[in-house]
């Protein structure tokens, strides 16, 4: 995205009323004007959470100025010495990765830890606690795996929604002088959603791409059949009101076959993008719940 593009979004948001963005990659710290629409967002009151793998340690230090109360970076961590984390991300990250999170400690900020829980990873996460609590980390977030894949082994990587929410609230249990918290899919928590909504996706959020077009969560990206509108070329109102949303606004019932599912009364159905990418059908079951 050009930077003059990017201020027009950043123009459009704010005159939309919308209070947060969440800027993920690939890699946004690699975007060069990436630190100047942070600070033009933070001026417009709009709040930023920012996602980066922690491979530029160097870039860090900008962030000390921001004001924390609207201004969040969160850093991937997927091992707890240099060979794991870098087997899991296929890469070399493993000590810049280490080093960003110091240095945005050093500079008085609160940085966030994320790992993705999976299979492989089970067993190392409470090494990686440990070292971040020796760090000074306060908070770490457990991320249920994503599997918009075919292949058998990374299908097999991934923990049902009950399995890890077992093992999340363990960690935290036997964990209390460090603040530990989960990411997954609002379909599993149906609670956290307003009543009758399938998921947050075009309920609570949407997701734009680099040219502009809005599909209603990033795991749609894409997806034609469920491609909202392009934000630089649509009225945001336009956009809101796609009657593609109302799958996600006017659901009536969990269509899940899954048996003997002890999350079944809390659930949705399970993510839709899972559904629509295994089966072509965004409400059958998802696939991570198949045990």
């Amino acid at each position: 995205m050009p930077y003059e593009r990017a201020l027009k979004l950043l123009d459009i948001l704010s005159e939309t009323g919308i209070a947060k963005i969440d800027i993920m990659g690939g890699e946004p710290l690699l975007v060069k004007w990436i630190y100047d629409f942070i600070k033009l967002a933070l001026n417009k009151n709009i709040s930023v959470n920012i996602s980066t793998n922690g491979s530029l340690p160097d870039f860090m230090p900008k962030f000390s100025g921001l004001n924390q109360d609207n201004f969040r970076i969160g850093i991937s961590l997927e091992g707890s010495d240099e060979l794991k984390h870098n087997s899991i991300t296929n890469s070399s990250h493993f000590n810049n990765a280490i080093a960003s999170i110091r240095q945005l400690i050093g500079s008085g900020l609160n940085p966030i830890v994320k790992t993705v829980v999976s299979r492989s990873s089970l067993d190392d996460i409470q090494n990686i606690v440990d070292l971040l609590k020796d760090m000074g980390v306060q908070q770490y977030y457990l991320l249920h795996m994503d599997v918009l894949s075919r292949n058998s082994s990374n299908i097999n990587e991934t923990l049902d929604f009950a399995d890890f929410m077992d093992f999340f609230q363990k960690l935290k249990e036997a964990n209390n002088d460090i603040s530990i918290y989960k990411v997954n899919a609002s379909c599993f928590e149906k609670d956290s959603l307003p009543e009758n909504s399938r998921c947050a996706g075009g309920v609570k959020k949407l997701s734009i791409l680099s040219d502009g077009s809005v599909f209603p969560c990033n795991l749609f990206h894409n997806v034609e059949t469920f491609y909202l509108g392009n934000l630089f070329k649509d009225r945001f109102e336009d956009i809101w009101m796609n009657p593609k949303l109302d799958f996600f606004r006017k659901h009536k019932a969990n269509h899940c076959d899954t048996k003997d599912c002890s999350n079944k009364a809390s659930c949705t159905g399970g993510c839709p993008a899972h559904g629509y990418f295994h089966y072509n059908n965004p409400d059958m079951p998802d696939i991570r719940c198949r045990t």
